[in-house]
């Protein structure tokens, strides 16, 4: 991070301690424990998109693509007062990012809005949660055209993990759910842990200790 200049050395007198969290994929994502700051932190109120009615644009669509942005926070610089707040302990100093980092309690706010600003005027068939994009699609043809207008929108710079985007397909995971020309349906896994958990409360009731 200090070679991306994400982060640089700091004198702050705020403090938040690193949590590390795992990723589906295997990988860690570098997260701060931003509980004391975001307590004093003015919300910002900018509507997060509804998951059911982003489903439901795409659900009857020939062909999906879908994209996930890589990094996508870190596209987002940060003012100097924000800089000194976002500062972070390690046991080799004090560091402060001069991105937006995962934790503080706007950052999806302040990125859906950049994202939502990007696609503006492609909402007939480009919707996004986050960093995950969704452009939708009647025909091949078609498709081409929408998703050649959405790599053109490159004003914030923000790039994609190619292994985890799914292009001109039928059939996408997406939020969650198996998206397949009019059928909408959650992950099997997501079911199959909800109901291992259903399972294992009843036999806890069961079987008091």
């Amino acid at each position: 991070m200090l070679q991306m200049g994400v982060i640089s050395p700091s004198g702050s007198a705020w403090a938040s301690p690193v949590v590390l969290v795992p990723k589906p994929d295997a990988e860690i994502r570098f997260c701060l424990d931003y509980r004391k700051l975001n307590a004093v932190t003015r919300p910002d109120n900018y509507p997060m998109p509804r998951t059911d009615e982003l489903l439901e644009k795409l659900g009857w669509a020939e062909f999906i693509s879908t994209l996930d942005l890589t990094k996508g926070y870190w596209q987002v610089p940060l003012d100097e007062s924000a800089k000194e707040r976002s500062a972070f302990t390690t046991h080799v100093g004090l560091y402060e990012f001069n991105v937006l980092p995962f934790g503080l309690q706007n950052a999806p706010a302040t990125f859906q809005r950049l994202v939502d600003g990007l696609l503006v005027g492609l909402g007939e068939y480009a919707v996004a949660y986050l960093d995950n994009v969704a452009i939708f699609s009647d025909s091949w043809a078609e498709h081409l055209e929408h998703l050649q207008k959405v790599f053109e929108r490159r004003e914030a710079g923000l790039t994609v993990k190619a292994k985890k985007c799914q292009i001109g397909l039928n059939r996408v995971t997406y939020l969650g759910h198996q998206v397949d020309q009019g059928t909408i349906n959650p992950l099997q896994a997501k079911v199959d842990a909800i109901q291992n958990g259903l399972s294992q409360s009843q036999r806890n009731r069961s079987n008091p200790s």
